[in-house]
C-alpha cells in the first residue's frame, strides 16, 4: 500500500490522539479478529500481527509466516517476533519510546490482552471511534475498490439468473454467487456473516440465512449478496420470483424502489442522517406499510459490511462528502413474506453517486 496513503491516515487519526495525551497506538490482529485496523493502518493482511505507531515511529510485529508477505505490503519497519510472545515485544517498544498513555481498540482487542497491557502498568485509552471516524472517509482509491467489488457483485448475480429453477435450494444460490464472484477476482463474499438467501415465507426474515429449503415455482426470494475486493465489500439486496409474479409482490416491489428513489433524493452533505431515514419511511406510511419496516435504512461501508455512518431514526450522524452508505427499505410480513431493495451511494458535493449501477433496480423475473 502506498506509504503517504498511510501516513495520511496516521496523521488525520493522529489529529484527535496526540494532543489529547495518547502517545502510541496499539492495533492487534489476532488470527484475523481486528485485522480491518491493522490493515487500513499499516498496508498489512496477514491473519496475525501487531502494530504500533506514534507521533513519529512505527513498528509492525508479525511472525516467520508472514515476514516476506509485511515486508511487501507495508512500509514500516517489520520486526520478527521470532519465539517471543506478541506482548512482550510491545512493552519492549512501548518501553523505548517512553508511552504510558496508549490508545486500542477496545471494540476488537481480546480481554485477555487487555489485562496482560494493564498489568504491565500502561493506562488503556479506547480509542475506536476515532479510529472509525478515519475509516469513515474514502479516498477515491477505496471508492474504486467498492466499486470493483460491486461490479463482481453484480454480475456474478446476474450470471446465476440462468442457473435457478423450481427446487434449488438457498444454500446452493448462496454458493453459486460466491463461486461466480471468485471466477471474476474477488477474493469471495463477506466470509465472517454469509449472504442472505430467504425464499417463500422466510423472505420475511430480514436476515435470512441460506437454508436447504427448495425454493418453489410462485416463490420469490430475497437474496442479499456482496463481494470483497482488495479488502473492501460491495452490499446489494435484490429480489427474485420464479413464475408470473402476483400483483401484490410486483406493487410492494414498486413501493420500495419509490421509497429507495425518495431517500437518495435526499443524501448530501450535511443532512442528518436520521432524515434520510425518514424520507422512506414516510413513503411506507403512505401506503401503511411502514410498521413492516423493522430495520434502518443504511449503514456505511468499506473494509466491514457495517461502518459508519449510520441511516436511522436514532442516529446523530450527518452526512459527509466521502461518505460511502447503503440504502436499503424493506417491508417484512410474518407468514406473506418480505423485500429489500439495496444498493450503495458515495456522498459527493452534488448529492449521491450509485456505486451499484451495474444492476438494475428491479423485480427479477425467472420464467419456466
Amino acid at each position: 500500500m502506498n506509504r503517504n496513503l498511510i501516513l495520511d491516515r496516521h496523521s488525520r487519526v493522529g489529529k484527535s490522539l496526540w494532543p489529547n495525551g495518547i502517545d502510541a497506538v496499539v492495533l492487534f490482529n489476532i488470527e484475523g479478529v481486528g485485522w480491518e485496523d491493522l490493515y487500513y493502518f499499516s498496508g498489512f493482511r496477514g491473519t496475525s500481527g501487531v502494530l504500533i505507531f506514534g507521533p513519529r515511529e512505527r513498528f509492525l510485529i508479525t511472525d516467520g509466516r508472514y515476514i516476506l508477505q509485511a515486508r511487501e505490503q507495508s512500509p514500516f519497519t517489520v520486526i520478527d517476533k521470532g519465539n517471543n510472545e506478541d506482548i512482550a515485544l510491545v512493552e519492549s517498544l512501548l518501553r523505548d519510546l517512553g508511552a504510558k498513555t496508549i490508545g486500542i481498540n477496545a471494540k476488537t482487542l481480546p480481554s485477555y490482552l487487555y489485562l496482560k497491557l494493564a498489568r504491565l502498568g500502561f493506562e488503556l485509552v479506547d480509542v475506536s471511534d476515532a479510529l472509525a471516524v478515519c475509516r469513515r472517509k474514502k479516498s477515491q482509491e477505496e471508492v474504486e475498490l467498492i466499486k470493483k467489488a460491486a461490479e463482481q457483485a453484480s454480475k456474478a448475480f446476474l450470471n446465476i439468473l440462468n442457473d435457478i429453477r423450481p427446487g434449488i435450494k438457498e444454500t446452493e444460490v448462496a454458493a453459486r454467487l460466491e463461486y461466480e464472484m471468485r471466477l471474476l477476482g474477488a477474493e469471495g463474499g463477506w466470509g465472517d456473516t454469509g449472504f442472505i438467501v430467504a425464499s417463500g415465507e422466510r423472505s420475511a426474515l430480514p436476515h435470512g440465512r441460506p437454508t436447504l429449503r427448495e425454493w418453489q415455482k410462485g416463490e420469490w426470494a430475497t437474496i442479499d449478496f456482496g463481494a470483497r475486493y482488495e479488502g473492501y465489500v460491495s452490499d446489494i439486496t435484490r429480489n427474485v420470483y420464479i413464475g408470473s409474479p402476483s400483483k401484490k409482490a410486483v406493487e410492494i416491489h414498486s413501493l420500495l424502489c419509490m421509497a429507495h428513489i425518495e431517500a437518495v433524493s435526499r443524501i448530501k452533505p450535511g443532512v442528518a442522517a436520521r432524515d434520510v431515514d425518514a424520507a422512506a419511511r414516510q413513503i411506507l406510511a403512505n401506503r401503511g406499510l411502514d410498521k413492516y419496516f423493522t430495520h434502518s435504512l443504511g449503514h456505511g461501508i468499506g473494509l466491514e459490511v457495517h461502518e459508519m455512518p449510520r441511516l436511522s431514526s436514532r442516529s446523530t450522524d450527518v452526512l459527509e462528502q466521502g461518505d460511502v452508505v447503503t440504502v436499503e427499505p424493506g417491508v417484512y410480513m410474518e407468514g406473506y413474506g418480505g423485500m429489500r431493495v439495496e444498493d450503495d451511494y458515495l456522498v459527493t458535493d452534488k448529492g449521491a453517486q450509485r456505486l451499484t449501477a451495474d444492476i438494475p433496480m428491479e423485480l427479477f423475473v425467472v420464467m419456466v
